[in-house]
């Protein structure tokens, strides 16, 4: 089977560093299933102390960090060939390659292809917001691909968190914080490298969370360097103030492979909880343990300061799925005014490492209210298969012809854009629902990728959880790729279906559809602006990736969320602004009404 290996390619190198680690305080396997009718899931669950790292203010950091200056070139500018070795240091997520399954997909659905318009959603209004060039000249920044996008909003707020900076905006798009960077952010050094951000709103506590991870590894004389996830929580309404920075340690040196970190950590909530998922992955070597589901109570977790009261981090290793080995098992949210699931947090999985299936898992984390209580032992985790229509690893995007001057100065082709691998990602929870959508290739033509959707209704009784499907579908426009699919839902399961939009006649472009919460997708492709070049990074050539690299490195994912009646959504595009030596891509930040 293959895993997902996360390789980092730098050209100085990075020194990884974190605090010391923490052994579990107990541990304790959950009961395999006791009939075939039965859906708990057979886990080790197990505690891991919460450490407090300390507290930051992201609007006095905002104003007193230092920013190191990158050379900015005008998107277009002569690229001199020294760049490989003159720019600053650099780093680049290879995980797509190790994802590419062997074969072609079978049997795919055919479906009707979606119109595509330049025609905004009356009232949409969007802003270019970070980019490569903000991010690398933050403090201990650097240049990165691809641009992970995190993105929350509430109280009149939106929060953008990519790779290594985060900045924040109100309601308009007026900066209030400039760009911060991950290791300012959670109090570390500038060495350690972080990855993979997220960001949540918690609309009934009115708090805010945003969270990252780090790599850990061995030195030359045997010490194991941890790897850390770390947890910020803001201690008023306001994002732009002050936070708690909270961590635990992922280095699980009692289990195979070992030392390890935690990939992909994705984030989730419930009325209880908040939820980290990850991909437990070696340090070094090869090998792959499966997912670590992390969950914390959300009330305790948020009152630290003023009770004193330090909850545990409760684990649930989970090592074998109906798949084989489980990956990317990614929790709900609740969208502002929806209710949340009854004391239980969803999780949906895919199955990206097959070149096609029909299944989607449901996983229902129960008596969530434990996390808090610990008194009636952990809360109990079930699982069950939802058949749906086939979906499979979606082929890279092409993108238009345009200006290259990177590719001018290596005189090397540019790839095409590498599409999402066919994983779901932070799905929906409300109105009695579970919304998730994915990438995935499609009948009409090798040269394109869909954005998958799927509709379920989810129920728990005693140890069993049930999932019905109630619609799916695909978007797809013809001769175009849909990449990294984002579901972004009001509390009545409205809003858009989004994604980052190439093709022979579009530059990479931000776009969206309406999406209707009880029948899903409907109208037009629509391109909220149009992009105005080709992805010129530094991972579509050779000189920087190695041959056979196989495209540029694009999304990993996009974002969105509701906030007083519009949907705010956020993903790459290749903007109309400056770039570097060696990247151009930008984020686009864009709401509109919610239908």
């Amino acid at each position: 089977m293959k895993v997902r290996a996360r390789l980092l390619t730098v050209t100085t190198a990075v020194a990884l560093g974190a605090s010391m680690a923490i052994a579990p305080l107990t541990s304790y396997v959950a009961p395999a299933a006791a009939s075939a009718r039965s859906s708990q899931v057979k886990a080790t669950v197990f505690t891991l102390p919460l450490n407090v790292v300390g507290q930051v203010n992201l609007g006095q950091l905002a104003a007193s960090e230092h920013h190191t200056k990158v050379a900015a070139h005008p998107q277009g500018a002569r690229i001199s060939r020294s760049a490989a070795a003159a720019s600053r240091f650099h780093a680049v997520d290879n995980a797509l390659i190790s994802r590419r399954p062997k074969g072609k997909p079978s049997g795919m659905p055919h479906m009707a292809t979606t119109p595509l318009t330049n025609q905004n959603v009356p009232g949409t209004v969007g802003f270019t917001a970070l980019t490569n060039v903000l991010q690398a000249q933050t403090h201990g920044g650097l240049d990165l691909e691809p641009p992970d996008q995190g993105l929350c909003a509430g109280g009149g707020y939106v929060m953008e968190f990519i790779n290594n900076a985060l900045a924040i905006y109100d309601k308009y798009g007026n900066q209030l914080v400039a760009p911060i960077g991950s290791a300012d952010a959670f109090l570390q050094p500038t060495t350690d490298f972080f990855s993979d951000p997220r960001c949540y709103y918690d609309a009934p506590t009115r708090r805010w969370f945003y969270q990252e991870f780090t790599v850990g590894g061995t030195t030359s004389s045997g010490k194991v360097i941890p790897s850390v996830q770390y947890e910020a929580v803001s201690n008023t309404p306001d994002p732009t103030g002050s936070y708690s920075i909270y961590s635990w340690d992922t280095t699980d040196l009692g289990q195979p492979h070992c030392p390890c970190f935690g990939d992909y950590d994705n984030l989730g909530a419930d009325a209880n909880g908040i939820y980290t998922a990850t991909d437990e992955f070696p340090d070094a070597g090869p090998g792959y343990n499966g997912v670590v589901l992390y969950g914390i109570a959300k009330g305790e977790i948020e009152t630290v300061n003023q009770t004193g009261i330090i909850p545990p981090v409760v684990g649930f290793r989970i090592h074998s799925d109906p798949f084989g080995q489980p990956e990317i098992i990614a929790p709900a949210s609740t969208p502002a005014g929806g209710r949340f699931a009854p004391n239980t947090e969803y999780f949906v999985e895919s199955n990206p490492d097959q070149v096609s299936d029909n299944h989607l898992l449901v996983y229902a984390m129960h008596n969530t209210a434990n996390l808090t209580l610990f008194t009636s032992g952990p809360p109990t985790l079930l699982r069950t298969a939802v058949t749906t229509q086939k979906y499979a690893f979606p082929p890279d995007a092409v993108q238009k012809p345009g200006p290259r001057p990177l590719g001018r100065a290596f005189q090397a082709p540019a790839g095409g854009l590498q599409a999402d691998f066919d994983a779901e990602m932070e799905p929906t929870f409300t109105n009695g629902h579970l919304y998730a959508e994915l990438a995935s290739a499609t009948s009409n033509s090798t040269s394109t990728s869909a954005a998958d959707w799927f509709i379920m209704k989810p129920t728990v009784s005693g140890n069993t959880v049930s999932a019905s499907l109630v619609h799916q579908g695909s978007v797809q426009v013809k001769g175009v790729g849909l990449l990294y699919p984002f579901s972004a839902l009001n509390a009545k399961g409205n809003g858009f279906l989004l994604f980052s939009l190439s093709g022979k006649n579009n530059y990479p472009s931000p776009a969206y559809i309406a999406y209707n919460g009880a029948t899903g997708p409907h109208g037009p492709v629509r391109i909220a602006t149009p992009g105005t070049a080709p992805e010129d990074g530094f991972t579509c050539y050779a000189a920087f990736v190695g041959p056979g690299y196989g495209g540029c490195r694009w999304g990993d994912y996009s974002g969105g969320v509701a906030m007083n009646g519009r949907i705010y959504m956020a993903t790459e595009m290749i903007a109309p602004t400056y770039r570097d030596e060696i990247s151009n891509w930008a984020t686009y930040i864009w709401s509109a009404p919610a239908p």
